[in-house]
């Protein structure tokens, strides 16, 4: 039977066999996963943490057997099992702001578990991963969770998020918290994971350039007056502006807007001017219009990446 050599110190000064060892580590992700999932038992004292670290790392810098594969791959097979056994089952059947929040509430609980967990094994991240150039431990939790859940269902978290800004404009109460959760996830990175922000913000641009088009149209229509018409355009600007908020990057806020002045403003710039030089300006409008005189538009590039084509 083989010996764990011993590291100075009061905590491991028993002998342990590797196989004693290798079930005190199990032990210990149990307990994690029990308290994660709520469970009544007593949280890990500093000491305790300590012991299953150094645990760890005799049993990965022993002579006779290293075993740093085998606990690394016992740790992403506890990442897999939670998310198979516990984050699946509960989004089967969800659409819209349902499954927003069982993704963001599942990947919470998750989270909170692997980085728990994570304290045991990192030794491993400074050692063996950079020398075999694995999957780094602390990015496997972002990792798992995009390809066994994100990537399957980016479709329909995209579809609820849409649907979820779509119902704000339209003057219904969502939950802003939520929203605010699911870009939080979306505009979070990991090494070898999908930039679902990335793809998010072009979608996002673009639904937001066919909602203010069809809503110009609707207001040239209705004949308004051009001092009536840009007051309702300041009126969205100032909205959106304010929902841009949630947005975890500044410059799609600046996108967004830039967006909508070009849409409601710019793209039929001459046809207001017309309107414009017909109508009588009070006084009262003359710093709204001020406000607006000098727009920047976006280049072509950022036209043409959301589906909008500029004028010639």
């Amino acid at each position: 039977m083989m010996l764990l050599t011993q590291q100075p110190g009061p905590i491991l000064d028993i002998p342990m066999t590797s196989e004693e060892g290798l079930k005190k580590i199990d032990d210990a992700m149990l307990r994690k996963k029990m308290i994660a999932e709520g469970r009544s038992v007593a949280p890990f004292t500093t000491a305790q943490n300590m012991e299953i670290y150094d645990c760890v790392y005799n049993l990965c810098t022993q002579k006779s057997k290293n075993y740093s594969e085998e606990i690394y791959e016992k740790y992403l097979n506890y990442l897999e099992e939670w998310i198979m056994d516990k984050v699946i089952p509960r989004l089967l059947g969800k659409h819209g702001a349902a499954l927003l929040t069982e993704v963001t509430e599942s990947w919470s609980e998750f989270k909170a578990f692997a980085d728990s967990s994570y304290k045991f094994v990192e030794f491993l991240d400074r050692w063996y991963v950079p020398r075999r150039e694995y999957t780094s431990l602390v990015d496997a939790p972002r990792r798992y969770f995009c390809i066994l859940v994100c990537d399957k269902l980016y479709g329909q978290i995209q579809e609820a998020t849409l649907s979820l800004i779509t119902q704000e404009r339209e003057g219904k109460v969502i939950d802003r918290n939520l929203l605010k959760d699911v870009f939080g996830f979306m505009g979070s990175e990991g090494k070898g994971t999908t930039n679902y922000y990335e793809k998010f913000e072009q979608i996002m641009l673009a639904e937001a350039a066919a909602y203010y088009s069809e809503l110009s149209m609707e207001w040239w229509f209705w004949r308004d007056s051009f001092t009536n018409y840009l007051r309702k355009v300041d009126w969205c600007l100032i909205q959106e502006e304010a929902r841009a908020e949630v947005y975890p990057r500044k410059k799609t806020k600046a996108k967004l807007l830039n967006v909508m002045k070009y849409i409601l403003l710019e793209r039929n710039a001459n046809r207001w001017a017309q309107k414009r030089k017909a109508e009588e300006i009070t006084a009262d409008d003359q710093q709204l219009l001020s406000k607006y005189a000098s727009l920047s538009l976006l280049d072509e590039g950022d036209l043409a990446s959301v589906g909008v084509e500029p004028d010639q």
